[in-house]
């Protein structure tokens, strides 16, 4: 599925939407906000997580091709208004429809990272349910705990979904909203700032091969937003799999707030052991 696939857009479960708005009135401004709109949908309801994650196909073979993977991969399935809906081992629901007017060159909005104490189940799936690719893996300390994970990639996107093996309760650690440019980055920062949002991650830079410009910011929901600019693409064709011992060449260094909630998921996995 590489390069007929992209990520189109996420639906997310908020306990307090009108939050969630203010948020965003507050973060970006109004070209960026009118482009969040069609990729961040919310609903209301008690989660305060992921609820599904949408997919576009580039055609009805794209479809079609997705359609066989899943059913030698036994993954039930439904189909309505034109969409394979279906759901990974987290019970994400992910709904999979043909664009209508696909364009190779749109790699999809950003990236979706996923939390799970069972990342290898959740790779088989996307590699081999889904026909995602394995970028680069990870072992790093991010404040007061050791991640590892693995990101995946469909296109020349660096990645489209990253699984991370986090101590955490909701599905979802963050979700990365491409920026038009690292101008609108850094006036997205400012406004955080001016806003008193509540940092996750300073501004910073990851290393290569991605090479994302970015700054993470804590939502009402609990998971965390990165805005970023400047990733550089890959060539899927022959890529061989790399590995990454830390998530930035500089900056983004944690706020005391997230190494606070990093220490109390983690002191909470261990007493529900």
């Amino acid at each position: 599925m590489i390069g007929r696939l992209k990520l189109a857009y996420v639906v997310l479960e908020q306990r307090d939407p009108r939050a969630w708005e203010s948020f965003l009135d507050h973060l970006l401004d109004a070209p960026a906000r009118q482009r969040a709109e069609r990729y961040l949908r919310v609903r209301p309801g008690k989660a305060d997580d992921i609820a599904a994650i949408g997919l576009e196909l580039a055609g009805v073979e794209a479809r079609e091709e997705l359609k066989a993977r899943l059913a030698r991969a036994a993954v039930p399935l439904d189909e309505g208004d034109g969409k394979l809906v279906f759901r990974d081992p987290l019970g994400t629901r992910i709904e999979a429809g043909v664009a209508e007017a696909w364009s190779a060159d749109e790699t999809g909005f950003g990236h979706v990272v996923l939390a799970s104490r069972e990342i290898e189940a959740v790779e088989r799936f996307y590699v081999g349910a889904l026909g995602l690719a394995v970028t680069e893996r990870l072992a790093a300390r991010v404040g007061p705990i050791q991640v590892r994970g693995a990101f995946l990639h469909c296109n020349p996107r660096h990645h489209s979904i990253a699984i991370l093996d986090l101590p955490q309760r909701r599905r979802l650690n963050h979700l990365m909203l491409e920026a038009a440019s690292l101008r609108e980055v850094l006036r997205a920062h400012d406004r955080a700032r001016a806003a008193r949002l509540p940092f996750s991650l300073e501004l910073g830079e990851h290393p290569d091969p991605d090479g994302t410009l970015s700054f993470y910011v804590r939502t009402p929901a609990g998971f965390d937003l990165e805005i970023g600019a400047g990733g550089r693409e890959i060539q899927p064709a022959g890529w061989r799999e790399g590995f990454q011992s830390t998530t930035s060449s500089w900056g983004h260094r944690p706020t005391l707030g997230l190494k606070l909630r990093a220490a109390a998921n983690l002191v909470a996995a261990r007493l529900a052991r």
